[in-house]
């Protein structure tokens, strides 16, 4: 995988500065609006942060983790009505599968996940590109990945699909401080 849990924290913030040296799996996701994609990516951003840093700091021995870590949106039960509409999208793609919170920081412990963060790219009005190393996998076990996308507010997920990581090179970034970041 591409780099430590650091530098993996630093990709989600800021725009990384090259590509990886192989092909990255991306996700299509359209959401509602073309306004909602830098809230959609911020979201997703925020979501995968909390994961990384649980699977740097967390005791995956325990029955439970913190929630804590997640953003205030998306903790407790039934995320109210984000939950409910995240739930309805992904059970028409993947089928009748429940996450809670727990599932979903239980689903970055270090030796289970197949895939590392890379970016967030903004494609065209609501459409958007999620950017993820996958050692060049076409496949790989990427549901909690899914529901992220969901829970951020995606209204359909395509993917993953490999692409250059040139390609990548080409887009802009989405969900970052573009005073903070190189943009694309």
């Amino acid at each position: 995988m591409t780099g430590t849990s650091e530098e993996e924290l630093g990709r989600l913030w800021f725009r990384p500065e090259l590509p990886p040296a192989g092909p990255m799996a991306v996700f299509y996701v359209e959401v509602g609006r073309w306004e909602e994609a830098e809230d959609f990516a911020r979201r997703v951003r925020g979501l995968v942060a909390a994961g990384v840093e649980i699977s740097r700091h967390g005791d995956f021995e325990l029955d439970q983790l913190p929630e804590d870590v997640l953003p205030a949106w998306a903790r407790g039960g039934d995320f109210s009505e984000v939950h409910r509409d995240a739930r309805l999208r992904y059970s028409l793609h993947r089928g009748e599968e429940e996450w809670t919170a727990q599932d979903l920081l239980f689903s970055f412990e270090p030796k289970q996940r197949c895939w590392k963060w890379w970016d967030v790219t903004l494609l065209g009005g609501n459409l958007l590109q999620v950017w993820v190393d996958s050692l060049g996998e076409p496949v790989f076990a990427c549901d909690e990945l899914r529901w992220i996308l969901y829970l951020s507010g995606a209204r359909a997920v395509v993917g993953p699909s490999l692409l250059s990581p040139d390609l990548w090179g080409q887009e802009r970034s989405a969900g970052i401080d573009v005073g903070s970041a190189s943009s694309g």
